[in-house]
């Protein structure tokens, strides 16, 4: 099963960075990346219970939020995955989090992801490369929101 991390040190306490990257629309929307919220978290907008749905490359991802621990902890599970025309791709997603920890007076996190494709061979074979191609988006998006973050945007 493939194991994705990506990480990236914010210049800013972890209570700013969780903020940050919890709202889901905002962090996840931008460059050819598109997220809205299909339903609000039971007790934060972007908590526990929150149904989010993201738009990147073709694929459309729909997202529960499984977890949410201001400002240390939140992880999603992908619910379904899809192309943009309609078509169910199939993957078995265990889980992603994101972690935030304190050092210093800057916030490192951690971006975890665990993924199957659910496909006999041919998963074993696009897995790999399907991972590295997430982990480069997760990249961009943590530096991304590291540079807005830092620009007060």
């Amino acid at each position: 099963m493939p194991r994705i991390h990506a990480r990236q040190r914010f210049d800013a306490p972890p209570a700013a960075v969780f903020a940050a990257l919890s709202d889901h629309a905002a962090f996840l929307s931008g460059g050819a990346v598109r997220c809205r919220l299909l339903r609000e978290g039971d007790a934060a907008r972007d908590g526990v219970g929150a149904v989010r749905e993201v738009r990147t490359g073709g694929l459309v991802f729909v997202e529960d939020i499984v977890a949410f621990e201001p400002p240390r902890h939140y992880a999603y599970l992908i619910r379904t995955l899809s192309t943009t025309r309609g078509w169910a791709l199939p993957i078995h997603h265990e889980r992603g989090w994101l972690e935030f920890a304190a050092d210093g007076g800057d916030t490192v996190v951690d971006w975890h992801s665990r993924f199957q494709i659910a496909v006999p061979l041919l998963g074993r074979v696009f897995a790999p490369l399907v991972a590295l191609r997430i982990r480069r988006g997760f990249d961009a998006l943590l530096a991304r929101a590291a540079r807005r973050l830092a620009a007060g945007v």
